[in-house]
Protein backbone atom coordinates (compact mmCIF):
# COMPACT_ATOMS: atom_id res chain seq x y z
CA UNK A 1 0.00 0.00 0.00
CA UNK A 2 1.04 3.23 -0.69
CA UNK A 3 0.02 6.84 -0.77
CA UNK A 4 -0.43 10.03 1.66
CA UNK A 5 0.45 9.24 5.25
CA UNK A 6 2.04 5.73 4.03
CA UNK A 7 5.33 4.17 2.07
CA UNK A 8 5.83 1.30 -0.24
CA UNK A 9 6.92 -1.78 1.17
CA UNK A 10 10.15 -2.72 -0.71
CA UNK A 11 10.77 -5.97 1.32
CA UNK A 12 10.28 -9.30 0.07
CA UNK A 13 7.96 -11.29 1.95
CA UNK A 14 8.92 -13.93 4.01
CA UNK A 15 10.64 -17.15 2.51
CA UNK A 16 12.52 -19.00 5.45
CA UNK A 17 15.30 -19.61 2.20
CA UNK A 18 16.23 -16.04 1.31
CA UNK A 19 15.77 -14.10 4.74
CA UNK A 20 19.73 -15.03 5.79
CA UNK A 21 20.54 -11.08 6.01
CA UNK A 22 18.08 -10.48 8.84
CA UNK A 23 17.46 -13.94 10.36
CA UNK A 24 19.84 -16.51 11.76
CA UNK A 25 17.11 -19.00 12.37
CA UNK A 26 13.41 -18.80 13.18
CA UNK A 27 13.49 -17.20 16.83
CA UNK A 28 17.43 -15.03 16.37
CA UNK A 29 18.00 -12.40 13.80
CA UNK A 30 21.52 -12.60 12.04
CA UNK A 31 25.10 -11.65 13.47
CA UNK A 32 25.36 -9.07 10.36
CA UNK A 33 22.08 -7.55 11.94
CA UNK A 34 22.37 -7.32 15.62
CA UNK A 35 25.84 -5.18 14.56
CA UNK A 36 23.86 -2.98 12.57
CA UNK A 37 21.44 -2.65 15.39
CA UNK A 38 23.82 -2.17 17.82
CA UNK A 39 25.79 0.79 15.94
CA UNK A 40 22.12 2.43 15.95
CA UNK A 41 21.22 1.99 19.25
CA UNK A 42 24.81 3.50 20.30
CA UNK A 43 24.67 6.30 18.14
CA UNK A 44 21.06 6.61 18.63
CA UNK A 45 21.35 6.96 22.89
CA UNK A 46 24.38 9.23 22.29
CA UNK A 47 22.12 11.87 20.79
CA UNK A 48 19.38 11.84 22.71
CA UNK A 49 21.32 12.02 26.17
CA UNK A 50 22.92 14.81 24.28
CA UNK A 51 21.23 16.51 21.57
CA UNK A 52 17.68 16.40 23.26
CA UNK A 53 18.72 16.16 26.67
CA UNK A 54 15.87 18.80 27.65
CA UNK A 55 13.26 16.66 26.00
CA UNK A 56 13.98 13.82 27.38
CA UNK A 57 12.96 16.06 30.55
CA UNK A 58 10.21 17.09 29.76
CA UNK A 59 8.26 15.63 32.46
CA UNK A 60 8.49 12.60 34.34
CA UNK A 61 6.21 10.33 32.84
CA UNK A 62 6.86 7.16 31.55
CA UNK A 63 5.02 7.96 27.53
CA UNK A 64 6.93 10.92 26.87
CA UNK A 65 9.65 11.99 29.50
CA UNK A 66 12.48 10.84 31.47
CA UNK A 67 10.55 7.75 33.33
CA UNK A 68 10.23 6.33 29.61
CA UNK A 69 14.50 6.62 29.31
CA UNK A 70 14.59 4.68 32.88
CA UNK A 71 12.00 1.66 31.65
CA UNK A 72 14.28 1.50 28.58
CA UNK A 73 17.56 1.20 31.27
CA UNK A 74 15.40 -0.67 34.03
CA UNK A 75 14.09 -3.74 30.88
CA UNK A 76 18.34 -3.85 29.41
CA UNK A 77 19.47 -4.42 32.70
CA UNK A 78 16.88 -7.33 33.16
CA UNK A 79 17.89 -8.25 29.83
CA UNK A 80 21.91 -8.10 30.44
CA UNK A 81 22.71 -9.97 33.93
CA UNK A 82 26.31 -9.25 33.54
CA UNK A 83 25.84 -5.52 33.42
CA UNK A 84 22.95 -5.17 35.31
CA UNK A 85 24.45 -2.78 37.91
CA UNK A 86 25.61 -0.59 35.38
CA UNK A 87 22.11 -0.40 33.65
CA UNK A 88 20.09 -0.05 37.04
CA UNK A 89 22.35 3.01 37.80
CA UNK A 90 21.95 4.51 34.70
CA UNK A 91 18.43 3.94 34.75
CA UNK A 92 18.27 6.05 38.35
CA UNK A 93 19.13 8.90 36.60
CA UNK A 94 15.91 9.61 34.58
CA UNK A 95 13.05 8.79 37.53
CA UNK A 96 12.32 12.12 39.59
CA UNK A 97 10.21 11.09 41.98
CA UNK A 98 9.94 14.69 44.08
CA UNK A 99 7.92 15.76 41.18
CA UNK A 100 4.89 13.16 42.18
CA UNK A 101 1.65 14.53 43.89
CA UNK A 102 -0.43 11.32 44.37
CA UNK A 103 -2.86 13.00 41.84
CA UNK A 104 -2.36 10.43 38.56
CA UNK A 105 -2.55 7.04 38.80
CA UNK A 106 -1.79 5.12 36.06
CA UNK A 107 1.93 3.91 34.15
CA UNK A 108 2.51 5.67 31.21
CA UNK A 109 0.88 9.29 32.66
CA UNK A 110 0.83 8.93 36.12
CA UNK A 111 2.63 8.14 39.21
CA UNK A 112 2.56 4.83 39.28
CA UNK A 113 5.10 4.21 36.43
CA UNK A 114 7.72 5.96 37.81
CA UNK A 115 7.09 4.48 41.34
CA UNK A 116 6.66 1.02 40.51
CA UNK A 117 10.08 1.25 38.18
CA UNK A 118 11.79 2.90 41.20
CA UNK A 119 10.33 0.03 43.27
CA UNK A 120 12.07 -2.80 41.32
CA UNK A 121 15.63 -0.52 40.77
CA UNK A 122 15.32 -0.62 44.27
CA UNK A 123 14.99 -4.28 45.02
CA UNK A 124 17.17 -5.40 42.74
CA UNK A 125 20.29 -2.67 43.64
CA UNK A 126 19.37 -3.84 47.49
CA UNK A 127 22.94 -2.68 49.31
CA UNK A 128 24.60 -0.88 46.52
CA UNK A 129 21.10 1.57 46.25
CA UNK A 130 21.97 5.01 46.66
CA UNK A 131 21.05 6.49 50.37
CA UNK A 132 18.56 8.98 48.22
CA UNK A 133 16.50 6.14 46.74
CA UNK A 134 13.88 5.05 49.34
CA UNK A 135 13.74 1.79 50.51
CA UNK A 136 11.52 -0.77 48.11
CA UNK A 137 9.16 -0.99 50.43
CA UNK A 138 8.93 2.41 51.39
CA UNK A 139 8.29 2.92 47.14
CA UNK A 140 5.43 0.01 47.34
CA UNK A 141 3.69 1.65 49.91
CA UNK A 142 3.17 4.71 47.85
CA UNK A 143 2.34 2.39 45.12
CA UNK A 144 -0.33 0.87 46.70
CA UNK A 145 -1.06 4.17 48.62
CA UNK A 146 -2.71 5.27 45.11
CA UNK A 147 -5.54 2.90 44.52
CA UNK A 148 -7.34 5.50 46.42
CA UNK A 149 -7.84 7.48 43.02
CA UNK A 150 -9.36 4.47 41.87
CA UNK A 151 -12.67 6.28 42.40
CA UNK A 152 -12.20 8.97 40.63
CA UNK A 153 -10.25 7.70 38.15
CA UNK A 154 -11.47 6.56 34.04
CA UNK A 155 -10.94 3.05 33.69
CA UNK A 156 -8.32 3.10 30.31
CA UNK A 157 -4.67 2.44 29.91
CA UNK A 158 -3.55 5.77 29.59
CA UNK A 159 -4.95 7.82 32.33
CA UNK A 160 -6.61 5.20 34.43
CA UNK A 161 -7.38 2.13 36.49
CA UNK A 162 -6.00 -0.41 34.25
CA UNK A 163 -2.91 1.49 33.72
CA UNK A 164 -2.78 1.31 37.33
CA UNK A 165 -3.58 -2.28 37.26
CA UNK A 166 -1.04 -2.86 34.73
CA UNK A 167 1.47 -1.38 37.59
CA UNK A 168 0.63 -3.14 40.21
CA UNK A 169 1.20 -6.59 37.87
CA UNK A 170 4.71 -5.00 36.35
CA UNK A 171 6.20 -5.02 40.06
CA UNK A 172 4.96 -8.30 40.84
CA UNK A 173 6.58 -9.86 38.28
CA UNK A 174 9.84 -8.54 38.78
CA UNK A 175 10.32 -8.47 42.13
CA UNK A 176 9.58 -12.55 42.61
CA UNK A 177 9.42 -14.20 45.39
CA UNK A 178 7.74 -11.59 48.16
CA UNK A 179 4.14 -11.08 48.33
CA UNK A 180 4.80 -7.34 48.26
CA UNK A 181 1.63 -6.63 46.18
CA UNK A 182 -1.17 -8.18 47.84
CA UNK A 183 -3.18 -10.28 45.58
CA UNK A 184 -6.41 -8.70 47.46
CA UNK A 185 -5.13 -5.20 46.43
CA UNK A 186 -5.20 -6.56 42.40
CA UNK A 187 -8.68 -8.02 43.20
CA UNK A 188 -9.89 -4.67 44.75
CA UNK A 189 -9.10 -2.81 41.18
CA UNK A 190 -9.81 -5.66 38.94
CA UNK A 191 -13.21 -5.52 40.98
CA UNK A 192 -13.36 -1.74 40.19
CA UNK A 193 -12.93 -1.74 36.60
CA UNK A 194 -15.43 -4.52 36.17
CA UNK A 195 -18.30 -2.85 38.42
CA UNK A 196 -17.37 0.26 35.90
CA UNK A 197 -17.85 -1.70 33.10
CA UNK A 198 -21.22 -3.58 33.86
CA UNK A 199 -22.54 0.20 35.07
CA UNK A 200 -22.44 1.47 32.28
CA UNK A 201 -23.02 -2.13 29.99
CA UNK A 202 -26.31 -1.97 32.09
CA UNK A 203 -27.04 1.85 31.61
CA UNK A 204 -26.58 1.45 28.43
CA UNK A 205 -28.51 -1.46 27.27
CA UNK A 206 -25.22 -2.60 25.15
CA UNK A 207 -25.31 -5.73 24.05
CA UNK A 208 -21.27 -6.13 25.35
CA UNK A 209 -21.88 -7.28 29.01
CA UNK A 210 -18.89 -4.85 29.70
CA UNK A 211 -18.81 -1.00 28.02
CA UNK A 212 -16.69 1.62 29.19
CA UNK A 213 -16.22 5.51 28.06
CA UNK A 214 -14.12 7.82 28.10
CA UNK A 215 -14.19 11.41 27.40
CA UNK A 216 -18.26 10.93 26.80
CA UNK A 217 -17.34 8.08 24.40
CA UNK A 218 -16.91 4.40 24.05
CA UNK A 219 -13.42 3.70 22.54
CA UNK A 220 -12.43 0.44 21.37
CA UNK A 221 -8.54 0.75 20.86
CA UNK A 222 -5.71 0.04 23.08
CA UNK A 223 -4.77 3.60 24.75
CA UNK A 224 -8.40 4.66 25.51
CA UNK A 225 -10.83 1.76 25.20
CA UNK A 226 -12.18 -1.58 25.33
CA UNK A 227 -9.24 -3.32 23.83
CA UNK A 228 -6.83 -2.09 26.32
CA UNK A 229 -8.95 -3.05 29.63
CA UNK A 230 -10.16 -6.16 28.07
CA UNK A 231 -6.34 -7.04 27.98
CA UNK A 232 -5.15 -5.77 31.06
CA UNK A 233 -8.16 -8.14 32.52
CA UNK A 234 -6.82 -11.32 31.00
CA UNK A 235 -3.29 -10.79 32.18
CA UNK A 236 -4.75 -10.24 35.49
CA UNK A 237 -7.09 -13.26 34.63
CA UNK A 238 -5.91 -15.30 38.05
CA UNK A 239 -7.34 -12.44 40.30
CA UNK A 240 -10.54 -12.87 38.21
CA UNK A 241 -13.30 -15.33 39.40
CA UNK A 242 -13.95 -18.05 36.56
CA UNK A 243 -17.15 -17.49 36.19
CA UNK A 244 -16.32 -13.50 35.62
CA UNK A 245 -14.13 -14.42 32.99
CA UNK A 246 -16.61 -16.36 31.27
CA UNK A 247 -19.67 -14.33 31.51
CA UNK A 248 -18.64 -11.00 31.32
CA UNK A 249 -15.03 -10.97 29.88
CA UNK A 250 -15.07 -13.73 26.93
CA UNK A 251 -18.37 -12.10 25.57
CA UNK A 252 -17.05 -8.81 25.65
CA UNK A 253 -14.36 -9.43 23.74
CA UNK A 254 -16.68 -11.05 21.25
CA UNK A 255 -18.81 -8.56 20.70
CA UNK A 256 -15.51 -6.20 20.21
CA UNK A 257 -14.14 -8.26 16.87
CA UNK A 258 -17.76 -8.29 15.57
CA UNK A 259 -16.91 -4.53 14.85
CA UNK A 260 -13.92 -4.96 12.89
CA UNK A 261 -14.23 -3.79 9.20
CA UNK A 262 -13.95 -5.58 6.25
CA UNK A 263 -10.58 -4.56 6.31
CA UNK A 264 -9.49 -5.92 9.42
CA UNK A 265 -9.34 -2.25 10.94
CA UNK A 266 -11.47 -1.15 13.97
CA UNK A 267 -13.21 2.45 14.07
CA UNK A 268 -11.60 4.22 16.97
CA UNK A 269 -14.67 4.84 19.12
CA UNK A 270 -18.50 3.78 18.41
CA UNK A 271 -20.67 5.65 16.18
CA UNK A 272 -16.95 7.17 15.14
CA UNK A 273 -16.88 9.83 11.93
CA UNK A 274 -13.42 9.08 10.94
CA UNK A 275 -13.81 5.67 9.19
CA UNK A 276 -11.61 3.15 8.37
CA UNK A 277 -8.31 5.09 8.72
CA UNK A 278 -6.79 5.29 11.90
CA UNK A 279 -3.97 2.65 12.74
CA UNK A 280 -1.98 3.41 15.65
CA UNK A 281 -1.84 1.50 18.70
CA UNK A 282 -3.77 3.95 20.44
CA UNK A 283 -6.81 3.66 18.15
CA UNK A 284 -6.91 0.97 15.39
CA UNK A 285 -5.88 -2.50 14.35
CA UNK A 286 -2.54 -2.34 16.12
CA UNK A 287 -4.11 -2.26 19.66
CA UNK A 288 -5.88 -4.69 19.33
CA UNK A 289 -3.26 -7.68 18.46
CA UNK A 290 -2.13 -8.21 21.85
CA UNK A 291 -5.91 -9.22 22.71
CA UNK A 292 -6.80 -11.55 19.85
CA UNK A 293 -3.02 -12.88 19.52
CA UNK A 294 -2.51 -16.61 19.84
CA UNK A 295 0.50 -17.49 17.72
CA UNK A 296 2.74 -14.66 17.96
CA UNK A 297 6.18 -17.07 17.58
CA UNK A 298 5.66 -17.72 14.11
CA UNK A 299 9.01 -16.46 11.95
CA UNK A 300 6.99 -14.51 9.37
CA UNK A 301 6.04 -12.26 12.24
CA UNK A 302 9.52 -11.84 13.09
CA UNK A 303 11.14 -11.37 9.99
CA UNK A 304 8.44 -8.60 9.53
CA UNK A 305 9.40 -6.57 12.35
CA UNK A 306 12.90 -6.71 11.19
CA UNK A 307 12.22 -5.49 8.73
CA UNK A 308 10.21 -2.49 9.76
CA UNK A 309 13.26 -2.48 12.34
CA UNK A 310 15.52 -2.28 9.40
CA UNK A 311 13.83 0.65 7.60
CA UNK A 312 13.78 2.46 10.68
CA UNK A 313 17.45 2.29 11.40
CA UNK A 314 18.47 3.50 7.98
CA UNK A 315 16.39 6.57 8.15
CA UNK A 316 15.56 7.14 4.86
CA UNK A 317 15.37 10.92 3.75
CA UNK A 318 12.19 11.69 3.49
CA UNK A 319 10.35 9.18 5.47
CA UNK A 320 9.31 11.68 8.76
CA UNK A 321 6.24 13.09 7.58
CA UNK A 322 6.28 15.74 10.77
CA UNK A 323 8.18 16.02 13.74
CA UNK A 324 6.89 14.70 16.48
CA UNK A 325 6.00 16.61 19.59
CA UNK A 326 8.00 15.32 22.01
CA UNK A 327 10.99 13.75 19.35
CA UNK A 328 12.97 12.48 22.83
CA UNK A 329 10.07 10.18 24.21
CA UNK A 330 8.92 6.47 24.31
CA UNK A 331 5.98 6.99 22.82
CA UNK A 332 6.39 9.45 20.54
CA UNK A 333 10.15 9.51 19.51
CA UNK A 334 13.43 8.57 19.13
CA UNK A 335 13.46 6.38 22.38
CA UNK A 336 10.67 4.39 21.09
CA UNK A 337 13.43 2.89 17.46
CA UNK A 338 16.08 2.78 20.25
CA UNK A 339 13.93 0.20 22.59
CA UNK A 340 13.01 -1.54 19.64
CA UNK A 341 16.30 -2.02 18.84
CA UNK A 342 16.80 -3.54 21.97
CA UNK A 343 14.34 -5.83 22.33
CA UNK A 344 14.41 -7.33 18.76
CA UNK A 345 18.03 -8.90 19.69
CA UNK A 346 16.12 -11.21 22.09
CA UNK A 347 12.68 -11.15 20.34
CA UNK A 348 11.05 -14.52 22.37
CA UNK A 349 11.57 -11.93 25.22
CA UNK A 350 10.30 -8.72 23.07
CA UNK A 351 7.34 -7.19 24.95
CA UNK A 352 5.60 -4.28 24.06
CA UNK A 353 6.42 -1.41 26.92
CA UNK A 354 3.98 -0.53 29.49
CA UNK A 355 1.22 -2.64 28.05
CA UNK A 356 2.50 -6.27 27.78
CA UNK A 357 3.83 -8.55 30.56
Amino acid sequence: MSGKGSFENQYPDYDQNTTQTLLKSKDAISEAFQKKLNNFKTSKLQYLTTNLQKEIFHDGTVYTGSAGLSLYYLMTAIGNPDMCNDYLQRALQYINLDNLRGKRISFLCGDAGPLAIATIISYKLSRTCPENVPHYKELTRRLLDLESLCSVSPDEILYGKSGYLYSLLFVKKYINGKDIIPSSHIEKVTSAILASGKQFSAQTKSQSPLLWQWHDKVYLGAAHGMAGILYMLLQAAEYIKSNELRLFVKPSIDWLLSLRFSSGNFPSSLGSSSGDRLVQWCHGAPGLVPLCITAYKKPVHLYRACCFMEWCALERPGSQLHQPDRPASLFEGLLGRIYLAEDINKPMDALFPAFCL
